[in-house]
């Protein structure tokens, strides 16, 4: 029995067929169920049907029309070799993305189960693997849209399960600039395959450049509390409503500013030296002075571009909060750090001393590193502003141009405190599925403390701190087993990288934010709750016959999450249940009902209906898989004409969408409606303006 539950490559073995047999029953479905119960967002159809314009020559373009840059590039260089299927049978690539996506699970799930096991335990590494093979949640908003979830989740777990093995390495042998390269090229996998994880990939940089000195702890951290720091004064000052519409801008200009300066301070000012190098007051001290000299820089700069004319409007007072925020934050991390480090003293060394001794070793290796990331990066901004006319992708410009209007026809920027962090209620939700525990919890003791329907949220962050309390205490009480468990699953970079990536959003008036956007977030609490229950599990587990309960506990767990996952493909999946002649989605049968051969027709949306109509063109509006050059025109309210030359003669839409901004009503005079269907109107575009 011990044997057997040792046998570590069994239980990868039955967890990869598992998840492939369960998926590739899902795959021989029937087409109507496809659209329909699985690859069911529009955004997902994007991707395909640009896909299969590429691969059939027809250029980056959605409606064969315009060119398109609104996309992740690694996820549509998948989707291109799979869409060239399309032209034999539009539900056949949909068969095989399902398996490809289901390959890709499969590595993912195998990846953290050995990462976790190698640092944590058996167990743990278990109940982890198939959490993430099986969760309704994690299979439905990463694995079941059809989109760039899975290859992101897939480079960021390698990504770390790398910096686990490199971990080991450069504490016993020198490690070559060639790898550093590999890992520059490793990390612009992770950032191609959702462009906002640059964050995290510049961030691992730092963390395996500065291997050797506190600056890969401190500076990850330090960056993600200045950019909370200095936003969130902002805020405090202008309230939401105001700071998306006026000075999100300026905030992030004077954010990047206060990074650099104060980074810089810190190393100089000596905040950057091993913890226990000196007295804790001494570190305090340090940090104090550092962080009023770069506050008073940051200040006096953003001040003197304001009066040039190159800076934006700023509340000043910010200025002394943000001093007042970062200050306690570092600190508090300095403070933490003084508990966590090695209480045998370390011999304080001057940071121009060190800079010295150390700077010919970062420069090279940070040029390997940030000289493949970097230019990757800047081949991919040159290629997109050559070819697109612009060098980033157009519909995150779009979501934050709606994010600047205030009130929109689309989803609007974080407006409260909890979907700034990234804990709302609404798209801003990048803890779930950890934070339904927390709501359950919510829900038993409503009628114990924080009484009232209106306390809610009260209640929801009371019980949260809770959680958050124990697992710190749990670290405190294990500290030399968190150190070294925290280190190798790289954790401080994740954690840094995923709070600078919710800002990202939160901060910087963005609309439109998705639920699948939080993949880094889902691997983080991911490994924090691993971490925990290896706390938690770690006494049975000195008793030997205890441990092999708890493998086999997390066996059965894993048996009956399978069992559940299979009785929802089986429900969502049928084969031989619907009609083969029901067409794929009722709303094709209707515009090709009401609609001649050849029709350019646009669409608010329309990802779905445009890769699955026949014979007709869909024009996608909004602008989010458009060209830069319809932004442009939207946004100076030219749309109808600029649409009309392009041969398009109907729309279908709800007009009262097309009355608020970001269209604010400039289609109106253009449109004469014939037909009606589902909540939306089938109407003519005009020539001329009626009025």
């Amino acid at each position: 029995m011990i044997n057997y539950l040792k046998r570590i490559a069994l239980f990868e073995a039955v967890l990869v067929i598992a998840i492939l047999s369960l998926h590739f029953i899902a795959a021989r479905a029937d087409p109507y169920a496809f659209p329909n119960n699985w690859f069911i967002r529009d955004d997902a159809y994007y991707y395909f049907k640009v896909a299969q314009n590429i691969a059939e020559g027809h250029s980056s373009t959605f409606d064969g029309i315009n060119i398109t840059n609104g996309y992740h590039p690694l996820w549509m260089l998948i989707c291109i070799p799979i869409f060239a299927l399309a032209k034999y049978n539009l539900v056949l690539p949909l068969r095989v993305l399902l398996m490809v996506i289901a390959v890709i699970q499969a590595a993912t799930s195998v990846m953290l189960y050995r990462l976790i096991k190698a640092h944590l335990s058996h167990a743990v590494a278990i109940l982890a693997a198939v959490f993430w093979s099986f969760d309704e949640y994690i299979h439905t908003t990463v694995y079941k849209m059809g989109l760039e979830t899975p290859i992101a989740v897939f480079s960021l777990v390698l990504v770390i399960y790398l910096l686990a093995k490199f971990e080991k390495e450069w504490r016993t042998k020198q490690i070559p600039l060639k790898r550093f390269a590999w890992f520059g090229l490793i990390a612009a996998l992770a950032m191609f395959s959702r462009l906002d994880l640059v964050f995290f990939a510049v961030i691992i940089g730092i963390w395996i450049i500065f291997r050797n000195t506190p600056i890969r702890y401190f500076l990850p951290l330090d960056i993600a509390v200045i950019f909370i720091s200095m936003t969130s004064s902002v805020l405090l000052r202008t309230g939401f409503e105001e700071y998306n519409t006026v000075y999100a801008s300026s905030a992030i200009e004077a954010t990047v500013i206060a990074i650099i300066l104060k980074s810089i301070a810190l190393y100089f000012f000596g905040a950057y030296q091993h913890p226990r190098s000196t007295p804790i007051w001494k570190t305090l001290r340090q940090t104090f002075v550092a962080i009023a000299v770069g506050s008073i820089f940051t200040a006096g700069i953003y001040i003197l571009l304001e009066e040039l004319g190159m800076g934006r409007n700023f509340p000043r007072s910010a200025f002394a909060l943000d001093f007042i925020i970062s200050l306690t934050l570092i600190s508090a991390s300095r403070l933490a750090a003084y508990w966590f480090a090695n209480p045998n003293r370390i011999q304080a060394e001057t940071p121009l001393a060190q800079f010295k001794s150390n700077w010919k070793t970062w420069l090279s290796e940070g040029a390997a590193f940030y000289g493949v990331l970097g230019g990757l990066l800047l081949a991919y901004m040159v290629f997109s502003h050559f070819t697109f006319g612009t060098s980033s992708p157009v519909s995150g410009q779009i979501k934050r141009w709606w994010g600047s209007m205030g009130v929109t026809a689309y989803e609007r920027p974080a407006g409260s405190w909890d979907s700034y962090f990234g804990l709302g209620t609404d798209a801003y939700q990048a803890a779930l599925p950890f934070t339904e525990i927390v709501w359950q919890v919510t829900d038993k003791v409503r009628n114990t403390f924080i009484r009232g329907a209106d306390m809610e949220g009260e209640r929801f962050f009371t019980v949260l701190l809770g959680f958050v309390m124990v697992w710190l205490i749990l670290l405190f009480l294990n500290k030399r087993r968190a150190t070294q468990a925290l280190t190798n699953l790289g954790f401080i970079p994740l954690m840094a990288g995923s709070a600078i990536h919710v800002l990202s959003y939160t901060a910087t008036s963005y609309g439109g934010a998705k639920e699948w956007y939080w993949v880094s977030q889902m691997i983080l609490l991911t490994l924090a709750c691993s971490l925990f229950f290896d706390f938690v599990l770690r006494p049975l587990r000195r008793v030997q016959y205890l441990n092999i309960v708890l493998i086999s506990a997390a066996l059965l767990y894993g048996a009956n999450s399978a069992n559940r996952f299979w009785h929802g493909v089986d429900y969502a999946m049928p084969r031989g249940y619907f009609p083969p002649d029901r067409p794929l989605m009722e709303v094709i049968g209707y515009l090709e009902a009401n609609t001649a051969p050849g029709e350019v027709i646009g669409m608010t949306g329309g990802g779905n209906v445009g890769y699955f109509i026949k014979d007709r063109t869909i024009v996608n509006m909004d602008g989010l898989i458009n060209s830069y050059e319809y932004f442009q025109i939207l946004k100076a309210g030219e749309g109808p004409m600029y649409l009309r030359e392009r041969g398009m003669t109907i729309i279908f839409a709800n007009p009262r969408l097309l009355a608020l901004p970001p269209y604010y009503g400039q289609f109106a005079p253009y449109l004469v409606r014939y037909s009606s269907y589902g909540g939306k109107d089938l109407l003519y575009l005009l020539e001329e303006p009626k009025y």
